[in-house]
């Protein structure tokens, strides 16, 4: 399969895929379906506003979904894994913020902070917000979005469909939301749902698979286990790990015995879309490449670089290609194992 051919198969499967999660929240233009692991939605956010420039359709159902559902979005945990992103993907979440903020009647004051994180710099060219998937810029438009200009980014005005569904918290995949709707948003909803998913975890652990400070996690799970709920125990030296009885939790929050409850598997969304987006860059930069050489050897630096980020999702991958394979063959592996990745199934649900 020629690179370019790749490239646009790349596109296409991750955009295939991104219809289906957001169809999964309530996104009109797909069948609701239930996935096998649980749904991160800041991590989608994020990683699907950067993609979805190639899919204007999308791009603006996300839009309709945060109008809708955007009370459902932890604010502080958006900020913090938007700190480790670049100033354009910045800017533009800042921009969707500004807008839902004004469009939505339920939620706009809670992304109007959000909406003031990142401006376009002043004498900074603006650019078009859509992208050809060949990847050019978009044509011209003829009436230019307010909101979208004061931050840099050139696109058509529009309205949105409102054609959104509430978001279903009973569904397995989607119980980060129920969680939400029991304990608030926040890290306490968050903590739960990572005992829920592993066996137990210690605060560093936790913290990092969640995306907030060691001490914000350690408090939260202190006081969880006050409530009895939560245990502690000691493991190796000295370090203190939180569990709970999955069995009782889950019955309790579905109503259903436990072995009829499919489990989603957790999964390590931040890393992995990161990955995922690191292809992405890489891709577009080989292609002005004509040496397959350099084209292999940019791939090779690429996958050292996130095959860690790979192996932390948690999903049953294939062997990453490594310094075993010749130069010739290189493209060839890293194409097998992107497309491998793209339909990759999640672990067992136990």
């Amino acid at each position: 399969m020629l690179q370019k051919s790749f490239r646009e198969f790349y596109l296409e499967n991750i955009l295939t895929f991104l219809w289906r999660q957001w169809s999964a929240l309530g996104v009109a233009g797909g069948a609701r379906v239930e996935e096998k692991w649980v749904i991160d939605p800041e991590a989608l956010l994020i990683f699907s506003l950067q993609i979805t420039r190639y899919e204007p359709r999308l791009f603006d159902e996300i839009l309709d979904w945060l109008v809708e559902n955007g009370k459902w979005i932890d604010i502080q945990r958006l900020r913090g894994i938007l700190k480790r992103k670049d100033a354009i993907t910045k800017r533009l979440i800042s921009a969707v913020a500004c807008y839902v903020s004004q469009e939505s009647k339920t939620n706009g004051r809670k992304w109007r902070t959000l909406g003031s994180l990142t401006k376009k710099k002043s004498g900074a060219p603006d650019e078009m917000l859509f992208i050809l998937k060949k990847g050019k810029p978009y044509p011209e438009v003829q009436h230019e979005s307010a909101v979208f200009k004061e931050y840099g980014f050139i696109r058509e005005d529009f309205s949105l469909r409102s054609m959104t569904k509430p978001v279903s918290i009973n569904t397995q995949s989607n119980i980060r939301f129920l969680l939400r709707a029991l304990f608030g948003i926040g890290s306490r909803a968050e903590c739960i749902l990572y005992l829920l998913t592993h066996e137990a975890g210690h605060p560093a652990e936790v913290a990092n698979a969640i995306g907030i400070s060691v001490r914000g996690a350690q408090d939260v799970l202190i006081e969880l286990a006050k409530s009895g709920l939560v245990f502690t125990r000691i493991k190796g030296k000295r370090m203190m790990e939180y569990w709970l009885s999955q069995e009782r939790w889950w019955e309790f929050l579905f109503g259903v015995s436990f072995e009829e409850i499919k489990k989603p598997v957790w999964l390590d969304w931040i890393s992995l879309y990161s990955a995922l987006m690191n292809v992405w860059s890489v891709l577009n930069e080989i292609e002005k490449s004509k040496s397959d050489y350099m084209r292999s050897s940019k791939l090779r630096e690429a996958m050292e670089m996130i095959s860690l980020e790979f192996e932390k999702s948690q999903l049953i991958l294939p062997p990453i290609p490594g310094r075993e394979v010749r130069p010739a063959k290189y493209e060839e592996e890293f194409q097998n194992f992107i497309t491998k990745v793209l339909g990759a199934r999640s672990g067992t649900s136990r």
